[in-house]
């Protein structure tokens, strides 16, 4: 259905933070979802562009959603769909903590340009799906 507690996601910027998890073979997972939800006491699913809260190698960190696995009976027409979940990891200002993104993103997230923080995450990737 999307990202929720507990999820694995792989970190696919160049930060030594995502590549020293990614090594060990300790993937980052997530704690919290910034989205308001329909219920009050329910955690909203996080989808493409959202932002979550991961702990990763003993630290809590923020980061951007830049690809989800998406069951079949839930994708959307135009949105590529990944065999993993994907995240960016970002620094206590909001800042990407790598300076590269090493895996293609979808193209449906330039629709999010408007939001400053998330444009930055945009500048570090060179390739779109």
């Amino acid at each position: 259905m999307g990202i929720h507690r507990r999820t694995r996601l792989n970190v696919v910027d160049n930060s030594a933070l995502g590549k020293e998890a990614d090594t060990t073979g300790k993937l980052a997972y997530c704690i919290n979802v910034y989205k308001q939800g329909r219920r009050a006491k329910h955690l909203p699913h996080a989808e493409l562009g959202d932002k979550i809260l991961v702990a990763i190698r003993g630290q809590m960190r923020k980061a951007y959603v830049v690809g989800a696995n998406t069951h079949v009976h839930y994708r959307k027409h135009g949105v590529p769909v990944t065999d993993n979940n994907m995240i960016v990891l970002l620094d206590e200002e909001g800042n990407p903590l790598g300076n590269r993104i090493t895996a293609p993103i979808p193209t449906k997230l330039l629709a999010n340009r408007g939001n400053v923080q998330f444009s930055k995450v945009l500048a570090l990737a060179n390739k779109y799906i």
